[in-house]
């Protein structure tokens, strides 16, 4: 039966996978639900589902999202801290974590007691305000890992991130414990895999739609299928690359990042032949000091002898690198830019460590006092571009990573007035957040 409330599910930026899943969610129990990204079309809407996967967008879209004159609820990555978003926006309700449960039983409450707040207290897994204070429910159980399809808009072809259509979720967990990461934090430690059947059904959906070019995320992909911190079934990956290649064909597969100690020559063979050829490695540091102190479980030689394995695959290697960490000293960055050198890989990506709430980094960032903060220490090299330590280092890494990498690429004026103006970006964006977590 049609439930009487207009639904409308709305992603500022782009078409991000959970929202789809929710709206999928809420269609499959009887709602009148669609998807909307950016906020330019017409709302027309009883309750608006906001799906925010950035801390920063609690100022981005603060005016946008005052000017919403429907029930508005906030999910997504930023939920892990509904305090922090009861301050920047005015809203009704936060999903805290994982929603597809305590979405729909907040929107059949509000549609029995015509949206009133006051009786939220049995939902679980949701925060609301009551007067002056923010009420947190229990916490709700894990989501099902079989679940209605995605509710998939027409224009997904037209979508762009990073290269794919879409981002398909194959598991969620991580036994991993990285310092800066969100996944343990919003989806737990326990890796759950979703049926093989399943995710082929939804592939072959998207296809259909208009999608051509899948990412499969879920964090690590190659603990698909496991159950602890290692490979317990490399079929099960091998299997899952090789079923979705034969719909999408390789080179519109790729595997967006795999864990240096999660893979072997079984996993990277897979790779090679499934998929665009491409494999990203999180290799964050070149000091086993700051390696240990963000948590990855991994050393440097670990780093060189995966570098190597997949090498031997003849498969193109891409590193992403964290610096202006806390702790991070000049010695610990000349190790990382010793490595980046040493490694020649095929590209690279360089971010400035970011505190999103509820992570191990947040809470060191919070005891960090501001003038020990990299981010908030100014660069003697670079005065004449006004930038902090942390955007030096950025920076400096990023300008040598296109002499470092396996086809050099020259400086031109251009691209360092590009790579100046990202570092910036990283640089003013993480700072707000310092400053909201704070």
């Amino acid at each position: 039966m049609a439930k009487r409330i207009k639904i409308t599910v709305l992603t500022p930026e782009f078409y991000n996978y959970g929202a789809m899943l929710i709206a999928g969610v809420l269609k499959d129990g009887g709602y009148n639900v669609d998807i909307q990204k950016g906020f330019e079309g017409i709302i027309d809407a009883d309750v608006v589902l906001i799906s925010l996967h950035s801390t920063i967008h609690l100022l981005k879209y603060r005016e946008e999202i005052e000017k919403i004159k429907s029930f508005k609820i906030v999910g997504g990555p930023v939920s892990n801290s509904p305090e922090l978003i009861f301050k920047y926006l005015s809203v009704d309700a936060v999903v805290i974590g994982e929603g597809e449960i305590s979405t729909l039983k907040l929107l059949e409450k509000l549609e029995a007691d015509n949206h009133e707040v006051d009786q939220l207290n049995e939902i679980e897994g949701i925060a609301f305000k009551k007067g002056n204070k923010i009420i947190k429910t229990k916490k709700t159980a894990s989501s099902p890992m079989i679940r209605p399809l995605p509710l998939i808009p027409e224009d997904i072809s037209s979508e762009n991130i990073r290269g794919a259509n879409v981002y398909i979720e194959t598991h969620r967990g991580c036994p991993g414990n990285c310092g800066f990461c969100q996944v343990p934090c919003f989806f737990g430690r326990d890796v759950r895999s979703r049926t093989l059947e399943d995710i082929i059904i939804e592939v072959k959906e998207f296809l259909k739609k208009g999608a051509k070019r899948i990412a499969i995320s879920g964090g690590t992909g190659s603990l698909y299928g496991s159950k602890k911190f290692k490979i317990t079934d490399e079929y099960a990956f091998t299997e899952l690359l090789k079923e979705i290649s034969s719909l999408t064909g390789p080179q519109n597969l790729t595997i967006p990042d795999i864990r240096i100690d999660m893979m072997n020559d079984e996993i990277l063979e897979a790779v090679k032949n499934y998929t665009n050829g491409w494999i990203f490695f999180g290799i964050e540091s070149g000091s086993d000091r700051m390696l240990r102190k963000m948590k990855k479980g991994i050393k440097v030689d670990d780093v060189k002898d995966a570098i190597e394995a997949a090498r031997k695959h003849n498969i193109k290697i891409a590193g992403s690198f964290i610096v202006g960490y806390p702790g991070e000293n000049e010695d610990d960055f000349e190790a990382t830019v010793e490595l980046a050198d040493e490694l020649m890989l095929d590209d690279y990506f360089v971010s400035i460590a970011e505190p999103i709430p509820g992570t191990p980094l947040a809470d060191d960032v919070i005891k960090t006092p501001l003038n020990e903060n990299l981010l908030f220490i100014k660069s003697d090299k670079y005065k004449n571009y006004e930038l902090s330590i942390a955007e030096e280092r950025c920076l400096n890494l990023m300008l040598d990573s296109y002499v470092f990498r396996s086809i050099p690429v020259a400086m031109t004026d251009n691209l360092f007035k590009t790579l100046l103006e990202e570092t910036k970006s990283q640089g003013n964006h993480i700072r707000t957040v310092t400053e909201m977590i704070l």
